[in-house]
């Protein structure tokens, strides 16, 4: 007579381990990609430019932030932009220039072009270019954070 040796788990019980277990695996795999920031420091831009380019973005690409927050760039040495707030051009005069810094910023406030950010999504558009070749050389570098 032959032995049978029998599992004493029954075959419904293995296929539902089975999916829990490839649920978990992807579930751990969504949340690595999800809080991944490998890809944060990447420039969205058009045309190329070099990401050494730009030194910090304010506030981080991402983030949450609130809605008083400045907005800026801060560049390599020789470089200059301006700024854009969800489609609207900040006007010169509201910039704050630090040349020497190659920095760009603007705060919302009463008067100005933009007075708070607008909850939720922001994105900023700054053109960039290097001060030796002038605006026609502009690259656009574009982000995005959340204002609450």
């Amino acid at each position: 007579m032959a032995s049978t040796s029998t599992s004493p788990y029954s075959t419904r019980f293995k296929v539902v381990a089975v999916i829990v277990l490839a649920l978990a695996i992807a579930a751990f795999v969504a949340a690595y990609l999800a809080t991944s920031d490998e890809d944060d420091d990447e420039l969205e831009t058009s045309g190329a430019i070099d990401n050494d380019v730009v030194e910090q973005r304010i506030p981080a690409p991402n983030s949450q932030v609130p809605q008083q927050q400045g907005i800026g760039l801060d560049l390599l040495s020789g470089w200059e932009g301006t700024l854009e707030l969800n489609d609207v051009e900040i006007p010169r005069d509201q910039l704050k220039l630090t040349p020497e810094l190659a920095k760009i910023e603007f705060t919302p406030g009463d008067g100005k072009v933009v007075e708070e950010l607008r909850a939720g999504l922001n994105c900023v558009t700054a053109a960039v270019w290097p001060i030796a070749e002038g605006r026609d050389a502009a690259r656009q570098v574009r982000w995005c954070f959340t204002a609450v």
